[in-house]
């Protein structure tokens, strides 16, 4: 490694502070200019490129916010630290962030993965008496050691082409999951499916009901392991948290913090849940939904719904259509908890069984299709944690991942680029 080179991060990058335009001015915000807080790319792969807020001229120019540029870097600094992002379009941010830009010393894309690799020295190099918060000596605080400029893009160059084949299948996956939606909303919201002739009886389609979900669905609990009896946890099965479910709201989830052993699970109120349950969060954060993509305990936190008859895909969006009139019902005030009692004195429309069955035959392999691609998310994602150290440390050469792909037998960008126009079935 004699040709790499050890400086402080602080020498190898520029700071910028950010700011929020005052919120009682009503002209300072709803314009065009995305701005950014750390709830905008606290859960993106690597670019971010919307955000919940945006700010006019008028809001930017009378504030201390700042616009960062395309290819630049977003930290979170203060209270959750070390949130970390590349931006994939213009933004302004808050001062809860700071805008990085590299020196000559480094590019943008290499500091990105340099950052990513120290993010556990960062965060433990914050100041604050009330909360952490990272400041310019934080970076002031942290050797690193990089190699010369060709170097650094080569390393950049392998790990991106793997952060881009991930933002590639989540992309892919969005689009799978907008059309299931637009389906289900088409067929079981605006009454608009294949062979209605458009009557109606007593406000819901011809041989539709109203009922609960209980009437489709089986109820399913879960429990905690003692916490203090280590024989019970780190073991082969997945447990599944809310916290879990808050990361992975609306898609599959497909691995957990915290794994329990047979012992855990015999020695508890929790049980296996079978492959595509429907999980919903009951208390804290409320109403955020997944689905199991193989068998998993869960915590008393949570609920799962299976299906009584094999209709899953169908119960998934069913019930997130069910969470979404829930919070439209309770908008403005208190909704805590969900209970059996919430399930079973809430009134929906049941469709008939011919017309659930038709659905789920065409939306079946659309899920199938984004299960592969969240499995294969996951390989990616682990071989770029696995790589990422060892480039950095210069442990492992860059020429010598070149077979990394061919070996996995990866679909390259341009692959699964053609493959997206295929994933799209007709409604």
């Amino acid at each position: 490694m004699s040709e790499w080179k050890t400086y402080k991060l602080g020498e190898i990058l520029n700071l910028f502070g950010g700011g929020t335009p005052k919120t009682t001015v009503p002209e300072y915000w709803n314009g065009s200019i995305p701005w950014l807080s750390v709830v905008d790319f606290s859960s993106v792969n690597k670019k971010v490129y919307k955000t919940e807020k945006t700010n006019t001229d008028k809001g930017l120019n009378e504030s201390s916010t700042r616009i960062l540029k395309k290819g630049q870097i977003i930290i979170s600094a203060r209270g959750t630290v070390g949130e970390l992002a590349m931006l994939g379009t213009d933004m302004a941010f808050n001062q809860s962030c700071y805008g990085i830009d590299s020196k000559e010393k480094t590019t943008n894309e290499f500091l990105y993965y340099l950052l990513k690799y120290c993010i556990d020295r960062i965060k433990k190099n914050t100041h604050g008496a009330v909360f952490d918060t990272i400041t310019k000596q934080t970076f002031d605080n942290i050797d690193v050691t990089i190699p010369d400029l060709s170097t650094q893009t080569q390393i950049a160059k392998l790990l991106t082409s793997l952060d881009d084949k991930i933002d590639l299948l989540q992309q892919i996956n969005q689009t799978l999951e907008t059309i299931a939606q637009a389906i289900f909303k088409e067929w079981f919201v605006d009454f608009n499916f294949l062979g209605f002739d458009g009557e109606m009886l007593d406000g819901v389609p011809k041989g539709w009901r109203m009922g609960n979900v209980l009437e489709i669905a089986i109820l399913l609990s879960g429990g905690t392991p003692k916490t203090d009896i280590s024989e019970y946890w780190d073991g082969d099965i997945n447990w599944v948290s809310a916290k879990d479910i808050t990361n992975n709201t609306k898609k599959y989830i497909i691995e957990t913090e915290k794994t329990i052993t047979n012992l855990g699970l015999s020695k508890s109120a929790a049980k296996l849940l079978p492959k595509y349950t429907t999980i919903v969060t009951a208390r804290g954060t409320v109403g955020n939904y997944c689905m199991l993509s193989k068998e998993m305990a869960i915590s008393q936190s949570n609920y799962g719904l299976k299906s009584k008859f094999g209709f899953d895909y169908f119960l998934f969006l069913f019930i997130g259509n069910m969470i979404e009139m829930m919070k439209a019902y309770y908008y403005g005030t208190v909704f805590d908890t969900i209970t059996t009692k919430t399930f079973q004195e809430m009134e929906v429309v049941i469709p008939s069984e011919n017309v659930i069955t038709e659905f789920e035959n065409r939306v079946s392999s659309l899920y199938i299709k984004i299960l592969e691609n969240q499995q294969q998310i996951q390989i990616l994602a682990q071989l770029r944690d696995t790589l990422l150290p060892k480039l950095m440390s210069g442990a492992v050469k860059e020429e010598d991942c070149s077979s990394v792909f061919s070996v996995d037998n990866l679909d390259t960008v341009d692959e699964l680029r053609s493959n997206e126009s295929t994933t799209s079935p007709e409604k």
